[in-house]
């Protein structure tokens, strides 16, 4: 026995040996693994102090003792969580897998070795960052390393990293738990990191029913790969074929990995889902375990059901929403005798609408956003196409970002007028997509096409005094196909050309200038327009001073009136007084006085 000890105890100090020596190997792996990170934070450091020297000096004096911190929100913090949350799938899946397969952890002992250490050092660096993680304080952004470690310290993530931390590798060096991958499952509590991680790839992926989907189908792949494992782990401790139940260790392919992991696999999958039979158990503990799995297989199924279905109709709601409008349409066309030729039209524009994956409306999509980033979506939108029109070239900043959040926009079928020649002009319109032309009156001849970018009816909006066309059209414009039009409509231009003056007659000024050059302006009038505009001021300034002076005379004689009823009540209240005491006096029984007279 002593021998035996002895030759035990030589083996294991040779694996240790070898251990370390392929430890030491791998150093510079690791440095290579790891080199890239130590990068970005350097390049990190010297943007932030670059920031800081472009401040001010008040800024740079009170910013010049911060360290290198982490934006939660930024893109270094979010492809870490990546790198954080593989080593933690890495954990939760293979630690269950050689605990319970042993030829898996004895084949590939040392990759395992240096994949865990690996994990480990990760673990570390994702505690280093979390306590330099920034986060909110009554909507500022806390940025004082003191307080970021005060808030991680008292955090219930610090209590699960430093568990997850804790080296329970020592116990490696008893003999009765020499490598035994199950010491290791403490690391399993950094779980909430792949759960964060997983959640804001939800929020920023532009597919979030698909990965909520594949989601859901790697929980239960994880769930259904543990209850294998532990299957195999029960089978081993009752006895390898002792009985129908257990593992049949005595197949032809029975001790190899490939054939244990699937049949154990396989297994737990009919479990789970309650969709085929096994073997009836017939130990206790059997017992114990198959009904806790029929248990747990009712809540999988029911949560794939219910998960699953969520998703998809998901996945459905635009649609969905789209053909109910759609539905809605037909039925009221079909109410109101529409013609067949409308109701083709009709239904050829939602056609369209939907394979171009058009919004008809865009207000009630951005309806939920602040006013500020609807701003900052719309300039990013229609900023571009707005300064396509001549007369907003050179206008005011302030001006332009008033009216790209007025712009709508219209969809015209083939075929469809856009205007025509004598229309009052209430629109201006801006080409984003399709082609129009501009047709003769009985629509035969085409004169011009006007392609994507084009500006046209922005004269007419702008109601320029001694303008020979007045406000009315000059062309018919059709469209030849599918045309995506972005319209601004006379009564949003002039409110907000009511806050900006100065804008106004600039507007109107380049507005003529272009009539000028068409010798569409008519100079006479334009002359007695402007004076009369001039006179204005001097017309509402006269009638504001009569407007005061009837004020004051109505203000007069409703104090008169006043005054007036006033008195009238007094004389009243004392005719009631004096009738009332000529009324007792005649009631008096010795009628020894006569009022009457006296009165």
């Amino acid at each position: 026995m002593n021998n035996d000890s002895e030759q035990t105890a030589a083996l294991h100090s040779d694996d240790l040996r070898t251990i370390i020596k392929t430890s030491n190997r791998f150093y510079y792996v690791i440095q290579f693994i790891f080199a890239p990170l130590n990068r970005i934070c350097r390049c990190s450091r010297r943007q932030k102090e670059s920031q800081d020297a472009d401040a001010s000096p008040t800024q740079a004096a009170g910013e010049e003792n911060r360290n290198w911190i982490v934006d939660p929100s930024g893109s270094f913090y979010y492809y870490w969580s990546a790198i954080v949350s593989l080593a933690v799938l890495y954990n939760l899946t293979l630690l269950i897998g050689r605990s319970g397969f042993l030829l898996l952890q004895d084949r590939l002992l040392i990759l395992w070795l240096i994949c865990d250490y690996l994990c480990d050092i990760c673990y570390i660096v994702d505690t280093f960052i979390q306590s330099r993680k920034t986060y909110l304080d009554q909507g500022l952004v806390v940025r004082d390393l003191s307080k970021l470690r005060n808030h991680y310290i008292h955090s219930r993530a610090f209590l699960l990293d430093i568990l997850s931390l804790l080296p329970t590798d020592f116990l490696y060096f008893i003999p009765k738990l020499y490598l035994l991958p199950s010491l290791r499952f403490n690391r399993l509590l950094r779980v909430y990191r792949f759960v964060e991680f997983s959640d804001k790839v939800e929020t920023q992926t532009n597919h979030p029913n698909i990965f909520r989907l594949v989601s859901l189908l790697t929980t239960i792949v994880i769930l259904i790969h543990w209850n294998a494992c532990i299957y195999f782990i029960i089978s081993r401790w009752i006895g390898y074929s002792s009985d129908s139940w257990v593992y049949n260790m005595t197949a032809p392919t029975g001790t190899m990995l490939s054939t244990q992991y699937i049949y154990c696999f396989f297994w737990s999958t009919l479990v789970l889902t309650n969709i085929g039979e096994v073997p009836p158990p017939e130990s206790d503990i059997e017992i114990l375990f198959v009904t806790t799995n029929f248990l747990l297989g009712v809540i999988v199924f029911a949560t794939i059901v219910g998960n699953v279905g969520s998703i998809i109709a998901s996945m459905n709601t635009v649609r969905a929403d789209f053909r109910q409008k759609v539905d809605q349409i037909k039925q009221y066309m079909g109410f109101r005798k529409v013609g067949t030729e409308l109701e083709r039209r009709v239904i050829t524009w939602f056609d369209y609408l939907w394979l171009q994956k058009q919004v008809a409306n865009e207000d009630e999509v951005l309806d939920s956003l602040p006013q500020k980033l609807r701003v900052e979506i719309a300039s990013h939108v229609h900023l571009a196409a707005l300064k396509r029109v001549p007369i907003f070239a050179e206008a005011q900043p302030g001006l332009l970002v008033e009216l790209v959040t007025r712009l709508k926009l219209q969809i015209f079928s083939p075929g469809d007028y856009v205007c025509k020649k004598g229309d009052i002009g209430k629109e201006m319109y801006i080409i984003k997509r399709g082609r129009l032309s501009v047709v003769s009156d009985d629509g035969t001849k085409v004169f011009v096409n006007l392609e994507e970018g084009s500006v046209f009816g922005e004269i007419s909006i702008l109601n320029i005094p001694g303008s020979k066309t007045g406000n009315r059209r000059t062309a018919n414009i059709r469209s030849v196909g599918y045309s995506d039009l972005f319209c601004l409509t006379k009564q949003d231009l002039w409110e907000v050309l009511a806050e900006y003056p100065s804008a106004r007659d600039t507007l109107i000024e380049r507005g003529k200038a272009h009539l000028r050059k068409d010798n569409l302006l008519d100079e006479d009038a334009a002359q007695t327009a402007q004076l009369d505009q001039a006179a204005i001021p001097d017309k509402v300034a006269r009638i504001q001073e009569s407007i005061d002076k009837l004020e004051t005379r109505i203000a007069r004689i409703m104090g008169e009136y006043k005054a007036n009823m006033n008195a009238l009540g007094q004389r009243l209240q004392a005719i009631e007084q004096l009738t009332e005491e000529k009324h007792e006096n005649a009631l008096d029984p010795t009628g020894a006085i006569t009022y009457a007279e006296d009165v």
